[in-house]
């Protein structure tokens, strides 16, 4: 019968029972769920615990860990029980970093040693395998035209074979036991590699993890360790790939997500089940306290606001262990595109976690891991804009509106436009049914002008006085495009706050689509579709009417 076991955390200073013995237990890491910063961390140990009090000592766990966030868990027989969890940092000298450091290089230096021995091995196999045909076929074959042809009968041919074939199974065989060594040292060296790098200078502590067992017999047990590390974290950014699509067709844009995840922990990921949460634990979990505004105390001294001070939310007490999936793999024609795995997502509440395919390495070197997350195809609503006051260039934009149910994280957008690489943007936090827009540079193919075609300022008025200003443009935009496409043009016209200063429209401008456009005053759009070859002209203008004692500057 199988038993779940749940630890419960006590401090070090806990008055446990004498037990019996330790059990130094070897660990490996399962899983890791990485936040935008920070990640939690599961190892398990596999050990053999005979009857009675042990203490299984875990000493591999960074030093950087969050000692409170420790947690233990696991399964076992009838009469296994953990009664608590201590947990303490172990401080390294440098002299024992050193020795352990130079020792791991001499084994690597050792095994590089013996591959270099078996590329020799396998190059004498070879041609040992190269001579041996040619001999044979010496046997067979004249060397030249006058030479006499041996006769052979059937059973010196047969024996001839027998002894060709069992040599070159020898030799064969020989040289596959040689590659599978070579690669076991590749793994193993991988390893020692990685344990070296986790020795860095700066890393002086450990911390040690002591689960206090009790068993009524012996047994198995499977232990799975979870703790929470801050010095990692993973970021999102985007491919947003658009092409102008054909008469008659819709846009269409497509986004390929990713992720780029770091760690400096002190610990590689060898070969983890990798997921990806939005949560962030290290983030505010409350809203700030607003303190009160004294109209007084407001006039006569900087205003001060109370901000409560936030904490880290607490995360699960243990994680579920992760499935693995086997990719299956199959011989593909070389013409096919290469298949890309995608993460598989699961909305927990408000968060989502990115599953990702597989299993995953980071080393704790900073080296950025980049995985793909998923791909997404949107209804794209192109438009040219341009504001030809600042620039007289129309910039294709793409809108769209985000589908599913996991956001869209802020990051940088890498932009393609027609297969072509066009730029970068950014993309704020969008959530399912959110507006998104993104643009994708530059369309030389709206052409766009901006004229001055009046500036007039004089006084008017009989028994009082006033001083004018009149001004007015020409905007022309021509569509050079084989296709109609919807343009919107920004421009702005000054605003008033005084009684006494006004703003008006000329009367022979043309009516904007939109004033205070997105919510910002004075701004005005004009928005149409524009055929192509089609030129569309934007009359815009002004007249300020101001007291002549007035000094009116237009930022023009």
């Amino acid at each position: 019968m199988i038993r779940t076991l749940v630890a419960v955390l006590l401090s070090s200073t806990f008055l446990a029972p004498a037990f019996a013995d330790d059990i130094k237990a070897a660990s490996h890491i399962e899983m890791v769920t990485v936040f935008p910063q920070g990640a939690d961390v599961v190892r398990v140990s596999d050990v053999a615990v005979a009857a009675g009090e042990h203490t299984l000592v875990l000493d591999d766990l960074p030093g950087t860990v969050d000692t409170q966030s420790i947690r233990v868990e696991g399964e076992g027989g009838d009469g296994l029980e953990i009664s608590s969890v201590d947990s303490n940092v172990v401080q390294l000298s440098s002299t024992d970093v050193d020795s352990q450091r130079k020792a791991i290089e001499s084994d690597i230096e050792k095994l590089n040693d013996e591959r270099a021995a078996l590329d020799q091995t396998i190059s004498d196999f070879d041609y040992q395998k190269k001579l041996l045909l040619s001999l044979a076929e010496k046997q067979l074959v004249p060397a030249s035209s006058t030479e006499t042809v041996k006769a052979i009968d059937a059973t010196q041919l047969g024996g001839l074979v027998d002894l060709v074939g069992a040599r070159l199974s020898t030799i064969s065989k020989s040289m596959h036991d040689a590659q599978l060594r070579q690669r076991v040292i590749d793994k193993v060296v991988a390893d020692l590699q990685s344990k070296s790098q986790e020795l860095a200078p700066d890393d002086r502590s450990h911390v040690k993890v002591s689960i206090h067992i009790a068993a009524a017999h012996a047994t198995q047990g499977k232990f799975k360790l979870s703790y929470r590390v801050q010095e990692a974290g993973w970021t999102p950014f985007y491919d947003a790939r658009m092409s102008l699509p054909a008469k008659g067709e819709r846009a269409k844009l497509n986004m390929v997500r990713r992720a780029e995840i770091t760690q400096s922990t002190g610990e590689s990921w060898q070969d983890v089940a990798l997921v990806l949460s939005t949560a962030r634990p290290l983030g505010a979990t409350t809203a700030p306290e607003l303190g009160e505004d004294e109209l007084q105390t407001a006039l006569n001294q900087q205003l001060n606001g109370g901000v409560a001070a936030s904490s880290p939310a607490p995360l699960a007490d243990a994680m579920a262990e992760f499935k693995k999936d086997k990719a299956e793999s199959a011989d593909e024609p070389l013409s096919k595109p290469l298949l890309q795995r995608q993460a598989e997502i699961q909305m927990a509440g408000f968060n989502a976690n990115y599953v990702i395919a597989g299993r995953t390495t980071v080393d704790n070197t900073g080296t950025a891991k980049k995985v793909r997350i998923s791909t997404d195809d949107f209804d794209a609503k192109l438009q040219a804009v341009t504001v030809p006051r600042l620039d007289a260039t129309a910039y294709l934009t793409a809108s769209f509106v985000v589908k599913g149910d996991a956001p869209l994280l802020p990051g940088v957008v890498n932009l393609y436009r027609d297969g072509m690489f066009i730029g970068q943007g950014n993309l704020p936090l969008l959530s399912a049914g959110e507006d998104g827009k993104l643009g994708f540079g530059a369309d030389d193919m709206i052409k766009v002008k901006r004229v001055e075609v009046k500036r007039n300022s004089g006084d008017e008025g009989l028994l009082t006085t006033s001083h004018v200003q009149e001004l007015a443009w020409d905007i022309s935009v021509t569509n050079l495009h084989e296709s109609s496409i919807p343009v919107t043009v920004i421009d702005r016209a000054p605003f008033s706050t005084k009684t006494d200063v006004t703003v008006a429209a000329l009367s022979d401008t043309t009516p904007a689509t939109a004033t205070d456009f997105e919510k910002r005053r004075g701004v005005l759009a004009w928005s149409f579709d524009l055929e192509p070859k089609a030129e569309k002209l934007i009359k815009t203008g002004y007249k300020v009417t101001s007291p002549k004692t007035v000094n009116i500057g237009l930022n023009e």
